[in-house]
């Protein structure tokens, strides 16, 4: 059975999606099935069909509740960053940094599954398009764009495992990315 968090029950939307959160973390996508996932929550296969109308509905909610943590996440930076005018660039810079390393299993998943079929990846789209859109509007298209793809090549490396210096360096990368933003977007500013 999978762990119930916080105080109350959760829905069973909930619990299927912490499940298959679980499974794509540590077995990848290939072994996202209804069988397993009513195995693992003890709700019945017409459960899950009652909730997702299948694998695809089920992956793509997955992925809006990775931008939906996300955005809560980027929010508690904005507020640690309130007094900063750049505190919201720094939001999403850390925001977009921070994870852990189930869920960089998990984005690795995600991406496989997405090779099969790219149409997954319509929520995560459609959010990163508004995220440059707010980029280039706080620090220009430049300097925004440049620092959010750095993240994300980093993010990339560690889901790809490919550097492990990446998780190992990421709070010296992190406060590197801080320093950064002060630099470039005061360079941007004088031009």
């Amino acid at each position: 059975m999978v762990e119930k968090k916080g105080a109350g029950r959760p829905s069973n939307r909930d619990v299927i999606l912490d499940a298959a959160d679980q499974l794509v973390a540590a077995e990848g996508a290939g072994h996202l099935t209804f069988d397993a996932l009513s195995q693992t929550t003890g709700i019945s296969k017409g459960g899950l069909l009652y909730h997702f109308k299948n694998k695809d509905c089920l992956l793509q909610a997955m992925l809006k509740r990775r931008v939906e943590r996300y955005e809560k996440l980027r929010e508690q930076y904005h507020h640690q960053f309130a007094d900063d005018p750049k505190g919201e660039l720094k939001s999403i810079l850390l925001a977009a940094l921070d994870t852990d390393a189930e869920c960089s299993r998990l984005g690795s998943g995600m991406l496989a599954a997405s090779a099969t079929n790219p149409e997954l990846l319509g929520p995560l789209k459609e959010h990163i398009a508004l995220t440059l859109q707010r980029l280039e509007r706080i620090a220009g298209s430049k300097v925004g764009k440049t620092l959010f793809y750095a993240v994300h090549g980093a993010r990339l490396f560690e889901q790809l495992n490919l550097c492990d210096a990446c998780v190992h360096e990421r709070e010296d990368f992190a406060q590197y990315l801080l320093k950064l933003v002060d630099e470039l977007t005061e360079i941007e500013s004088i031009r």
